[in-house]
């Protein structure tokens, strides 16, 4: 672990051993994850992953064609009850 303090607003110093990786002027997209940790990535990166991932569901025979309908399934609870959870339908 390395140890850096954020500075005037709100910049940071990036420590020795780690600017290899974001060179001066990298643009990166910075997110948390559930811990709180601050997640920061190259834009290229992540656009890579998201293309790497993209149409994953193409091939699966079990989901509707139709996206917006099946998020409305989800949504009304079709699959908890399947499972025999029960959904709160109060929004």
């Amino acid at each position: 672990m390395v140890l850096t303090k954020v500075g005037q607003k709100y910049t940071l110093s990036i420590p020795a051993p780690f600017r290899s990786l974001l060179p001066v002027g990298q643009e990166v997209a910075i997110s948390a994850d559930a811990q709180g940790r601050l997640i920061i990535a190259p834009v290229e990166q992540v656009r890579t992953l998201l293309m790497e991932t993209f149409g994953m569901w193409t091939d699966r025979t079990d989901l509707p064609t139709d996206s917006v309908e099946y998020v409305n399934e989800i949504r009304r609870g079709r699959r908890l009850d399947e499972m025999g959870a029960q959904s709160d339908d109060t929004d």
